[in-house]
């Protein structure tokens, strides 16, 4: 045999180990998207118990434990604008078994507000999936006595200051209310609470003039006559809330609305994403999923984790804009 065939011969045997070592590296990974779940799955939610995206968080969890086979189980870790979750995740094995439920517009502010997040919010994620849009709710003490944003304008514009409560800082309903005082060219005075429940509370004993909060916090008080609704953070009325105006009917550029979502560590494999994807897709379209987002006044939302991440992407843009314009800062 000549020099030339032997070396042709071993060429050949190193190409082929090669190729057994990538087949047999690559396995693993494509065996394990294709059998998943083989194990329960977590939902952490950024929120704590009881408000509107911890209780989407569960329809999800209850319908995706029926079709997954594997159960999905939800823990809160609420805290400090939603990161403490978001790390959390962050930093959690790409396998699919640990996912972030959140409001992705509270995502996308807070690298706005926290100079020095341990995470980037693009970067350190993989978006899987929305699942609702909501609009939010700015409603008054009835002491305030004011019935629509335009009475508020005209009060604030008189008496500067006004008290509004909010979730937390950098939450969505804080820069709502921030986003409508500089459009109204108005002043109002920031209540940073720790979730929206203590907020309602303080409102509800006078303790502040408003709060921006989710509808399902604020409706039942507002039924009974004990708030009074200024309006929807949203450019029209809500065909399940016609009664409420909208903000952006008095004030242009108002709009701001709570997008429950799910998110997973970067590197999670593309058909674990697809299936969770597909899997959410078919939850919110359940009936149970359609009772409650009808009686929160949200909407249930389908995309592809591709397109999903383009919106997050122009959010996070977006929301930096209004955090500048607005001068808001963490304290």
């Amino acid at each position: 045999m000549t020099t030339e065939g032997m070396e042709g011969k071993a060429v050949k045997r190193l190409l082929s180990g090669t190729f057994v070592v990538l087949i047999m590296a690559l396995a693993p990974a494509s065996a394990m998207a294709q059998a998943f779940p083989v194990k329960p799955v977590r939902l952490v939610v950024a929120f704590a118990p009881g408000g509107a995206t911890d209780t989407f968080s569960r329809v999800m969890a209850a319908e995706m434990s029926k079709s997954l086979g594997q159960q999905v189980l939800v823990e809160n870790r609420p805290g400090a604008g939603t990161t403490i979750a978001a790390e959390f995740i962050a930093k959690s094995p790409p396998d699919g078994y640990t996912l972030l439920f959140t409001d992705l517009s509270t995502h996308a502010i807070t690298p706005s507000i926290y100079p020095k997040l341990p995470y980037h919010p693009l970067r350190d994620f993989a978006s899987v999936a929305p699942v609702s849009s909501s609009p939010m709710i700015m409603v008054a003490h009835p002491s305030v006595n004011v019935k629509s944003a335009k009475e508020l304008i005209a009060l604030a514009k008189k008496h500067p200051g006004i008290t509004c409560g909010n979730a937390g800082i950098g939450t969505v309903t804080h820069m709502a209310s921030e986003k409508f005082r500089m459009r109204a060219g108005i002043d109002l005075t920031p209540v940073n609470y720790k979730g929206g429940a203590t907020s309602t509370i303080s409102l509800l004993t006078g303790e502040i003039a408003l709060i921006v909060t989710t509808i399902p916090a604020a409706l039942e008080y507002v039924r009974a006559k004990r708030l009074v609704a200024i309006g929807l953070t949203a450019e029209k009325r809500s065909a399940l809330l016609p009664e409420i105006p909208a903000l952006g009917e008095t004030v242009k550029g108002v709009e701001a609305a709570v997008i429950a979502g799910v998110l997973a560590p970067a590197a999670t494999p593309r058909n674990v994403i697809d299936r969770l994807n597909a899997e959410f897709a078919r939850a919110v379209d359940s009936s149970r999923a359609k009772e409650i987002f009808a009686v929160n006044a949200a909407e249930a939302m389908k995309a592809s984790p591709q397109a999903m991440q383009h919106a997050l992407e122009q959010d996070v843009k977006t929301w930096a804009e209004v955090v500048k314009a607005t001068g808001v800062k963490l304290q």
